[in-house]
């Protein structure tokens, strides 16, 4: 079983998969996609969301949690058994969080050793660069159309070399 976003996004289970693209390449994928009907599937969203209002997804496999904060987030995952899980990140939740922060890249690396696992965002911002140096690819939309992305810090810059994703398991797309 693989989940195909899009003609170029393939995401296959076992792996920790981490997406930055625009909104509508994702809703797009959600949307159209009949693996998510056939499988168990949920989409967990923070206090604020991109996604929820342009799903329309009516299938009994398919789910949608809010996580309004890390411990929350930690719960989901943490009893989750679903095929596909799918986090759209939110960086509000980790404001206040603290050390508990540090629970959350690993949780999700044990999340996606039994399903497919994605974290999505538009952009890259401080938190989404720490969750995703547990992630076993990056797919990354270079060529975002919406402006405000196009100012995007590369955050991964500020790690050293060892920590973060290498050049061959991150996809420009």
């Amino acid at each position: 079983m693989d989940l195909r976003i899009n003609d170029r996004i393939l995401v296959q289970p076992g792996r920790f998969s981490a997406i930055i693209a625009p909104v509508g390449t994702i809703l797009a994928g959600l949307n159209d996609n009949p693996a998510l009907g056939r499988y168990t599937s949920i989409l967990i969203g923070g206090n604020f969301s991109r996604l929820l209002n342009g799903i329309n997804r009516v299938s009994g496999n398919f789910e949608i949690q809010r996580a309004f904060t890390v411990h929350q987030l930690l719960t989901i995952l943490r009893e989750d058994d679903h095929s596909i899980v799918i986090v759209e990140h939110d960086p509000t939740i980790y404001d206040d969080a603290g050390n508990t922060k540090r629970i959350v890249p690993p949780t999700m690396k044990d999340v996606s050793r039994h399903c497919i696992f994605v974290l999505y965002a538009p952009a890259m911002d401080r938190s989404f660069a720490y969750l995703v140096s547990a992630a076993d690819h990056l797919y990354y939309y270079e060529d975002m159309s919406d402006p405000k992305y196009n100012n995007s810090r590369d955050y991964r810059k500020s790690k050293p070399q060892n920590q973060g994703i290498s050049s061959t398991q991150k996809t420009l797309i």
